[in-house]
């Protein structure tokens, strides 16, 4: 690559610069995590969206065999047959079945960057092979964008980014401040990232309702080795390396 930036709020998204770029996207809690497990799990379909008008329209186009699913503001949409946590979507669920999926932060973040040329998803659970592949990519610039919490930083997607970069090989790659901070962390222990999801805001607030299940599903380094892009607003299945 030639150039390495990372973003650590939406907000700081320019969609004119990402054109020609390899975009990576993280929600870790939870858009990117759900949204490569839906995958995962046999979807035939996905669809992250915008807004609830965009939501509708599909859903209209689609029929009522899709599945609405996602969360805003962290709570389960009225009229919206899922949630927005992994464990909503089970494969005898959505096994070969389309899903529209909206959150507050993540899905956002995904349209926003559809001026990629090449725009990827990802997770903590799918760390490795995002830096794996990010690291054949020659004469690209490439883009990390927190999705991050209402304007705020998220600890959890830091984590995550500051995991993938620690992986790249950035001889001779310019990169932001951002990216400098990320590369001085040292995050790699299991136990350390483990520790450090259960203390964001996101993560107390998941083990206060008993959802310890969910931060060790989210923190689970390695366990997906795929890596799902976003092709004209739907997700797609690349290639594994």
């Amino acid at each position: 690559m030639k150039r390495c930036r990372l973003w650590l709020t939406k907000e700081e998204i320019e969609p004119d610069l990402l054109s020609g770029a390899t975009v990576v996207v993280i929600d870790v809690l939870l858009a990117t995590t759900t949204l490569l497990t839906i995958m995962e799990r046999g979807a035939r379909r996905v669809f992250p969206v915008e807004n609830m008008e965009e939501a509708k329209k599909l859903g209209e186009e689609l029929g009522n065999s899709s599945i609405t699913g996602g969360e805003q503001g962290g709570f389960r949409i009225d009229g919206f047959k899922s949630g927005h946590l992994p464990q909503d979507y089970p494969s005898e669920y959505v096994n070969n079945k389309d899903v529209i999926f909206l959150t507050t932060n993540g899905t956002r973040a995904i349209c926003q960057a559809k001026n990629a040329k090449k725009l990827l998803i990802a997770n903590i659970r799918n760390v490795p092979t995002i830096a794996e592949y990010l690291n054949t990519l020659k004469k690209e610039d490439v883009y990390i964008i927190c999705a991050g919490s209402g304007g705020h930083f998220s600890l959890e997607d830091f984590l995550c980014a500051s995991i993938i970069i620690s992986r790249l090989n950035l001889n001779n790659v310019k990169y932001n401040d951002a990216v400098q901070i990320a590369l001085e962390q040292q995050f790699e222990k299991r136990n350390r990232i483990k520790h450090i999801l259960e203390n964001s805001k996101v993560g107390r607030s998941s083990i206060k309702k008993g959802m310890q299940d969910l931060i060790n599903f989210t923190g689970n380094v390695g366990a997906s080795d795929l890596i799902v892009s976003v092709n004209e607003g739907e997700l797609k299945i690349l290639e594994k390396l």
